[in-house]
């Protein structure tokens, strides 16, 4: 298992992956969480990326067939969501975009654990016939992802209760369950076709970025969390917006895109959340005017 050689990643790094998100402009379809589809569209215009949000099936196909990138996050799911992505995975699937999947709260709703692995299920029947081009991103905390790689207990509909958060979920770490976690995250990615460019993306207090290369476990970390992205809603719907916008710019730029650099993208994309945050905390006085800070220190951020 390769972790990335630095554990915290630059500024210049960081606006060095945005800046292609300003200069493509990435339109980014949004099947979101109705609680922050506010900040998620805020967010994409700070960045430079252009945001849409479309939930009626026949509509969600059409945006998965122009759009740069695809966000689908389960939280306040409902059966209109879930027609909806079903009708823009084949479409997205036939595209070199990047697909961003948030399986929030697949620790306590067995229903969204059941389709999340459902919709892997479909990415991975495509892969194998050789009609997969988009990449998969699977964004969430580290509950989320636990409950997401034990497939039986999606059949069983057994609980674990975990702490749980996203970018702004802060814990300490215990060696030993790290070392059986990456063993978990490695065995549950080479269950998928070697030809499905699949990336785990875990946030918390340290972020991370793993996927498969040539049978191993590579990893990528950013070292540095913000604590106030722990009290407002919407950090990690945020995130989810970002990962689309840099890697999505990525492959606009470069449609050969290793899946290196596609990992590189999404962590600069956690990273350049925090940093903004780390930023806004310095002049907030309160959860309100972070918010508000936030959206100006990430347009900042993504600037060269």
């Amino acid at each position: 298992m390769s972790p990335s050689p630095d554990p915290a990643i630059k500024q210049d790094e960081i606006s060095a992956r945005f800046d292609p998100v300003r200069r493509h402009s990435p339109l980014i379809h949004h099947i979101s969480n109705y609680v922050t589809l506010h900040d998620c569209a805020n967010a994409a215009y700070a960045i430079g990326a252009r945001p849409t949000m479309a939930f009626d099936p026949q509509e969600a196909a059409i945006a998965a067939h122009h759009a740069d990138a695809v966000v689908w996050n389960l939280g306040t799911f409902n059966c209109l969501a879930a027609t909806a992505i079903q009708a823009a995975l084949p479409v997205a699937a036939a595209r070199p975009i990047p697909v961003v999947i948030d399986p929030v709260g697949a620790q306590s709703y067995p229903g969204r654990l059941q389709f999340a692995h459902e919709c892997l299920a479909g990415f991975a029947s495509l892969a194998e016939r050789s009609q997969l081009a988009c990449c998969i991103f699977i964004r969430g905390n580290e509950s989320e992802l636990a409950a997401l790689i034990r497939a039986k207990d999606a059949a069983t509909g057994e609980q674990h209760a975990q702490p749980s958060g996203g970018v702004d979920h802060c814990r300490k770490r215990d060696p030993v369950s790290f070392s059986a976690k990456l063993s978990s995250y490695q065995q549950f990615l080479a269950i998928f076709p070697a030809n499905m460019a699949l990336f785990l993306v875990e946030t918390g207090e340290r972020d991370r970025v793993l996927f498969m290369h040539n049978g191993r476990l590579e990893r990528l970390v950013h070292e540095q969390s913000c604590l106030s992205l722990t009290r407002i809603t919407g950090a990690g719907c945020v995130s989810n917006t970002l990962i689309a916008a840099t890697t999505g710019a990525a492959l606009m730029a470069d449609i050969g895109c290793s899946r290196s650099e596609l990992a590189a993208a999404a962590l600069a994309a956690v990273a350049g959340l925090v940093r903004a945050g780390q930023l806004a905390e310095n002049n907030s006085t309160g959860i309100g005017t972070f918010r508000s800070l936030l959206l100006d220190e990430l347009g900042q951020t993504s600037m060269t």
